[in-house]
Parts: C-alpha cells; sequence; structure tokens
C-alpha cells in the first residue's frame, strides 16, 4: 500500500487529478458492465411475499360455497375453497353426454390436515341438494346422481345430456364432510364455520374483527403453505368491510386498503390516489323488460319497437356508464360465448319511432302524449319504469324517460331498493317496464332467462315470455353436445327472441377493479360474475426478484 501511496506523492497537482479521473471512470465503467451484465444475465420475476388489503361494500355471511350468495361471500370462498377441477387429475363425459366421470389428485387434505376425498364431493353435491340447505345452486343440480367409484374417482349421472355440465362442475367448490356432516343444513347458517371456515383453497382463514354494533370491518387470510393448486404469491391477504362506498373510497386514497370495486363508474373522478383500473367485459347485460299483462299498450308489436328504436343506447354507454360498457341488443351480449353476428344495435332514430306509432294508429294529443282508440276506449300511451336505486340505473331510467316523452309516451320512473326490487316487485311481477340485469353465465344458457317454464316467481323470466319454438331451441342448445348444432340452436332463438321484441335490451357493463400501482399479475378477462376477479388471485404479486435467465 505503502507503495501505491508513494507513487501517488510524486505526482504532480495535474498528474494527481488526472489519476482520480481515470479512476473514477474506470469505476465507474466497471459497475455498469457488472449492471449490463446482470440485466442481461437476469430477468425480474415475480416472488411471494408482501400484504394486500381488499375494499368491500358490505358483510360477510356465509362463507359456505352451498349457501353463498352474496358477492362478498363468494369472493372469499373462491380464495378459500377448491373447485372441482383444482382438485380433479381428469374430467371426461361419456358420449352422450350424460355421464361425467371425475378422478382426483392423490393426497388431498383440507387445511386441518382432514383428508379430501370423493366422498367430499358427493356430500357437497348432495347438500345442494337438500331443500333444508336453501342453496342458491340448487337448480343447476335437480335430478344429477354423484355416486361414488373410489376414494378417488366420482361419477357424475344426468337424466339428459346437459353441454354445460362442465360449467356446473367449476362453480362446484367442495366442502368437508367430516365439519358438516353431523349438523343438518337447515342449521348451517348457525354455524361458526360461516365465517371461520376450513377450505383447501390457495388461502386459510386467520381472524375477523367484529365492532360492538356487530359490523365486521376486517377478515384475514393467509397463503396456505399446503396448497396442491397453484400457490399464491401474495403472502397475507385481508379484506376491509365498509358501509359504503363513499367510505370505501375514502379508505383507499389515504392508503388503507390497496383495491377495491367500483360500483358507480362517475366516482372514478374522488379517486385522489395513483392507481391501475382493470375494465373487465362482463357476460351481464341490462334491459327493460316489458311486462304485456299490464295495460294494453305493451302488447303492441308497434309499440314495443318504437320504444327500442327510440333509444339512444350509445348515449346510456357514454353517460351513465362513462364509457365502461358496449350496447347490446340481445340476450347474448356481443362479447359472450354463442352471441349472434347478425344481431345489430339499433341506431337511434326517434323520427323512425314516431312513424311506426303514428301508422299504428297511436296519435299525439295537444299535451304531446300519444293515445289509441280502440272500439270505444281511448288507451294513453303511458309507461312506468321500475328502477332499482342505483347511481347508474336510475341515470339510466331517466335517459330513456326522456328520449320515450320526445316520441309521445308518458313515461314515469320509479325507483326502490334492490332488495325491495327483488323480494316483492320481481317475484309479484309487479311492473310495466322493469330495468334490470342478468349474468348470463359463461355458457350463455338462455333457459333461466328465456324459457316459458321460468315466467313465474321464483323463475327470472322477467318478461313472462312465452315462445314454445324457442323454448325448444334453448332444450337443443343445452343438450346437444355437437357444437355446430348447438351454435345454430343459439342463434335461432336470439334472433326470435329479438323479433319479438319481450325486452328491450340496453348494454353490457364492464367491471371496473381499482388497485394501487405496486400490484401486479392482474389479467384482463371476460369475467361470469363478479366475483370471478378472485378465481386467479394466486397470480397477483407484490414483490419481485431478479433470477437467472
Amino acid at each position: 500500500m505503502s507503495f501505491f501511496k508513494k507513487i501517488f506523492s510524486a505526482f504532480t497537482t495535474k498528474e494527481r487529478t488526472a489519476f482520480l479521473v481515470a479512476a473514477a471512470v474506470g469505476a465507474i465503467s466497471l459497475i455498469a458492465i457488472i449492471v449490463i451484465f446482470i440485466s442481461e444475465a437476469t430477468t425480474t420475476m415475480p416472488t411471494t411475499g408482501g400484504s394486500y388489503t381488499q375494499g368491500v361494500v358490505g358483510q360477510p355471511e356465509y362463507i359456505n360455497p352451498v349457501t353463498a350468495a352474496s358477492e362478498t361471500d363468494l369472493d372469499i370462498v373462491k380464495m378459500v375453497y377448491s373447485n372441482v377441477p383444482d382438485i380433479a387429475d381428469s374430467i371426461t363425459s361419456s358420449p352422450d353426454g350424460k355421464t361425467w366421470t371425475v378422478h382426483l389428485k392423490p393426497d388431498l387434505h383440507w387445511q386441518d390436515g382432514a383428508q379430501l376425498t370423493s366422498d367430499d364431493v358427493i356430500f357437497t353435491v348432495e347438500s345442494i341438494q337438500n331443500p333444508d340447505a336453501q342453496s342458491p345452486l340448487a337448480a343447476n343440480w335437480q335430478g344429477i346422481a354423484a355416486e361414488r367409484v373410489s376414494e378417488l374417482e366420482v361419477k357424475f349421472i344426468l337424466p339428459a345430456p346437459y353441454a354445460f355440465f362442465g360449467d356446473n362442475l367449476k362453480n362446484l367448490y367442495i366442502i368437508p364432510k367430516h365439519i358438516f356432516n353431523d349438523v343438518p343444513p337447515g342449521n348451517w347458517r348457525l354455524s361458526e364455520y360461516n365465517l371461520k371456515p376450513v377450505g383447501s383453497g390457495p388461502y386459510e382463514f386467520v381472524s375477523y374483527t367484529r365492532g360492538s354494533d356487530g359490523f365486521i370491518s376486517s377478515y384475514q387470510l393467509t397463503a396456505w403453505k399446503d396448497s396442491f393448486s397453484r400457490k399464491p404469491l401474495i403472502s397475507d391477504f385481508a379484506f376491509s368491510f365498509y358501509r359504503d362506498e363513499g367510505d370505501m373510497i375514502q379508505a383507499f386514497n389515504t392508503g388503507s386498503i390497496d383495491g377495491f370495486q367500483l360500483a358507480s363508474p362517475s366516482e372514478i373522478a374522488s379517486i385522489a390516489r395513483p392507481y391501475n383500473l382493470a375494465s373487465m367485459r362482463t357476460t351481464d347485460y341490462y334491459a327493460l323488460f316489458l311486462n304485456q299483462s299490464v295495460g294494453q299498450a305493451l302488447q303492441d308489436p308497434a309499440v314495443r319497437n318504437a320504444l327500442s328504436d327510440a333509444i339512444d343506447r350509445n348515449a346510456l354507454v357514454a353517460d351513465a356508464l362513462g364509457g365502461n360498457g358496449i350496447p347490446d341488443a340481445g340476450p347474448i351480449p356481443p362479447d359472450a360465448p354463442y352471441a349472434s353476428p347478425t344481431i345489430a344495435i339499433p341506431t337511434s332514430s326517434p323520427e323512425t319511432a314516431s312513424t311506426t306509432l303514428a301508422a299504428a294508429g297511436w296519435k299525439l294529443g295537444p299535451d304531446g302524449i300519444r293515445a289509441k282508440t280502440i272500439g270505444t276506449t281511448t288507451i294513453p300511451l303511458q309507461v312506468t319504469i321500475t328502477v332499482p336505486d342505483i347511481d347508474f340505473l336510475v341515470r339510466t331510467a331517466q335517459m330513456v324517460q326522456n328520449d320515450w316523452t320526445a316520441v309521445g309516451v308518458a313515461t314515469a320512473v320509479a325507483t326502490d331498493s334492490p332488495d325491495s326490487i327483488m323480494n316483492d316487485v320481481v317475484n309479484n311481477r309487479n311492473y310495466g317496464a322493469l330495468l334490470f340485469g342478468n349474468i348470463l353465465g359463461p355458457s350463455s344458457d338462455l333457459y333461466s332467462f328465456w324459457d316459458s317454464a321460468e315466467r313465474f316467481a321464483p323463475g327470472l323470466n322477467l318478461a313472462a315470455y312465452n315462445n314454445p319454438t324457442v323454448d325448444g331451441l334453448i332444450q337443443t342448445a343445452r343438450t346437444t353436445m355437437n357444437e355446430a348444432s348447438r351454435t345454430q340452436a343459439f342463434a335461432a332463438a336470439e334472433s326470435a327472441i329479438v323479433r319479438d321484441n319481450p325486452a328491450i335490451f340496453l348494454y353490457s357493463t364492464n367491471d371496473l377493479f381499482v388497485t394501487d400501482k405496486g400490484v401486479h399479475g392482474i389479467t384482463q378477462k371476460t369475467l361470469s360474475d363478479p366475483s370471478d376477479y378472485f378465481r386467479e388471485v394466486s397470480s397477483w404479486y407484490l414483490e419481485t426478484a431478479r433470477m437467472l435467465k
């Protein structure tokens, strides 16, 4: 060291400066070479770690796949429990589509260590079918027998071929028989396992916090270290619950939560923190379901056609949805499976609507409202739109009201709470025009919403539509295992429904998910229901590391 010191001391001031500059340049160059080498030889990869908190408006109640109905419960179910494809080595169907065989992976177990077998699968199906359980899934499992072949194999026998049974299996999340077997299904809603579930999914329950008023404020999960499906990258996952969206957005702005689903597109302006926005297409649609038993006017095809022609769907999407959706014209939204490309979005034309009404005998009166005389009775053209008290739906109803009033239709808007709409208005079919949404599901099966067998409560044929030809086409689409025949049946059914105009289709929405800029791995996809957002939660990540290529 003293040798180099002597040499350095012998330098002139100018030489010392030049030496130091050269040394600094050399050091910087060496560092740059190392950085370049590391950059080219390695890549950034997601790694495990970190904590994430999801904001939710609502409360968890029944975190049990058999009884879960709310989005909050379903969100957590899809994180704590496993569905059939998760636990299956193989799923096969017989050529006639009436027998489906599921072979399970070996060495499956529950989060409490108990073995998971075909007995748990069979128990789950039989519990769904038990009327005492009051399962929302019961209609999808009527008449289906689940038979034990072995500890790792179960056979499902259908009374008739069902082309979309694979979707049933995707939505079948398995519950542990050893926990629920000795409890009558009618008492399950009283069980502590509703809030302290034992599952087999990527996350396991840790704890929850409840206030003195009974409101659950938070719910904690942690990555299950023995997960047999893809292990989660985020170590700790929590939910924070809020009474309204405003409080939830404020929590995001202050950094208390890392993400949430945005129900009201107009509230985007309230977000004051950098964020990522995932706008995901859905298989839902919103329509004005027309009850033709309420007054004579809606029985007139010309009136129904004119009501449709008068509506500016593009304006609805731009204004009521803030651009987060697409116009729709039929019972299968454009992005959903089996959507017919021949169904065109009607062009808004008040002139066409007025001409149609005038030609059908609906004449404008001095008050600007149309009426028609049938025999000795004069019938005013008036419609009341019943709508759930949800911001974007109320705005939609108000815009439709303006469109219809402009062509001479006396239009009123009646709002009510979503619960009241569902429990009273829908069940009693007590409406003229109901602004409501349907979630079509991954298969685009039209049965629940358009088959005549479903036109009375608790069925969801909200227009009370009755067309035997369409019933036959729906049945063909459900039972044929031939893809070409199924596509043809769907197209014919959709065309017939649009031609009959029992409902005025408006738009299909996007689901909006807001997350902090540091959250990665969320992929854009089409959602069959909002809780599908959490199906791939194992792929989300917060932490990264550099690894050799």
